[in-house]
């Protein structure tokens, strides 16, 4: 008696594993966005760096308030964790680079925050969270994959280099956030 033919069905079971694989996590990629507003110098990735930490803590503080979804709560309180250890490095290297880091947020950072504020707790929040999360993340993306690849100073290209990948990953997983 012969055998069945497998070699259909275990193509077929490789290619939905691949697919599984390929959208279990793929970090979001760098949009070049920022090429047009920076320099390649460090006081601008300080500056911007400063800035978009200090929105990602206080909008994640704000999820943890006015988010509903389980999932926006629990990334809201990983991002207030996870932007102030990379807070407390990146001032411990501006320190050490005599650079000075804002004492508040950039204007457009302010902007999204002033949004997120004016949603109504619920549904609506973790639909504008979701939004401002995915945004603010492409452009950190855009920001340390630049630092890392073109910033003259090698502690700063190091440190960019570090940080990248797991705001590709906070940037990933805000995509993966529920639609309402």
């Amino acid at each position: 008696m012969p055998l069945p033919d497998w070699r259909p069905a275990a193509a077929a079971l490789l290619a939905l594993g691949l697919g599984a694989l390929a959208t279990a996590e793929e970090p979001m990629p760098p949009s070049r966005a920022l090429q047009a507003v920076m320099d390649d110098d460090a006081k601008d990735f300080f500056e911007t760096a400063g800035s978009a930490g200090i929105f990602e803590i206080a909008a994640g503080e704000l999820a943890q308030v006015k988010g509903t979804s389980p999932e926006v709560k629990s990334y809201g309180e990983k991002m207030v964790s996870d932007h102030k250890r990379a807070a407390g490095e990146l001032k411990e290297l501006a320190r050490n680079k005599g650079a000075v880091l804002p004492p508040d947020m950039l204007k457009r950072h302010r902007k999204m925050l002033d949004r997120l504020k004016e949603a109504e707790p619920g549904k609506d929040f973790d639909d504008a969270y979701r939004r401002h999360m995915i945004a603010s993340h492409k452009e950190a993306v855009s920001l340390f994959d630049e630092a890392a690849r073109k910033s003259a100073d090698a502690d700063v290209q190091a440190f960019a280099a570090r940080v990248l990948p797991l705001l590709q990953h906070h940037g990933s997983m805000a995509e993966r956030l529920p639609k309402s």
